[in-house]
């Protein structure tokens, strides 16, 4: 009975997300009127970063915002929660590394308005 406990157990490990939800992170073809503004509004970021009198000290609403967290290099960092950077979201948990992935290869694109 023990043996056929571990072994059922060791069906519920997976190596990856990947082999979890059974699909891939798909990176390929990532806007930013789609993807990224889908991002920004799921996680809820403009509850803090939205408008000229943003609770945050900047906005993040529109492309032009986001874009220029973009070029000081401070998007990637605060959601990848990298030392230095302020943790985003904000007293929620870190997004989803999918999610990272479709922002990073974005900013990899050159951040385009697309």
């Amino acid at each position: 009975m023990i043996v056929v406990c571990c072994f059922a157990g060791s069906g519920c490990y997976y190596d990856s997300e990947e082999e979890l939800y059974g699909t891939g992170c798909d990176t390929t073809n990532v806007t930013y009127s789609v993807t990224i503004n889908t991002i920004i509004n799921n996680y809820g970021c403009l509850t803090c970063h939205s408008g000229p009198t943003s609770i945050s000290g900047f906005s993040l609403q529109g492309y032009t915002n986001l874009k220029a967290k973009v070029d000081d290099h401070r998007l990637l960092g605060a959601i990848n929660h990298e030392n230095g950077f302020a943790a985003m979201p904000q007293g929620i948990p870190k997004m989803n590394q999918c999610d990272i992935n479709k922002v990073k290869a974005w900013v990899d694109a050159g951040a385009p308005n697309n």
